[in-house]
């Protein structure tokens, strides 16, 4: 599950690098920023809820 977390953040991340840079002098697209910020999201809820403290 920790794994499956980070990679919904990294997700999220690349989705919202790539749509900077994509559309670098101008702004970035809102649909791009909204697309990778829920999956960021997702792992951070994956990473609070689906892990379990031992």
């Amino acid at each position: 599950m920790y794994y499956i977390s980070k990679g919904f953040q990294l997700v999220g991340l690349l989705v919202i690098g790539a749509g900077f840079i994509t559309k670098f002098p101008q702004l970035m697209d809102y649909k791009l920023l909204g697309i990778g910020a829920i999956f960021f999201i997702m792992g951070l809820v994956v990473k609070k809820f689906g892990l379990r403290n031992n």
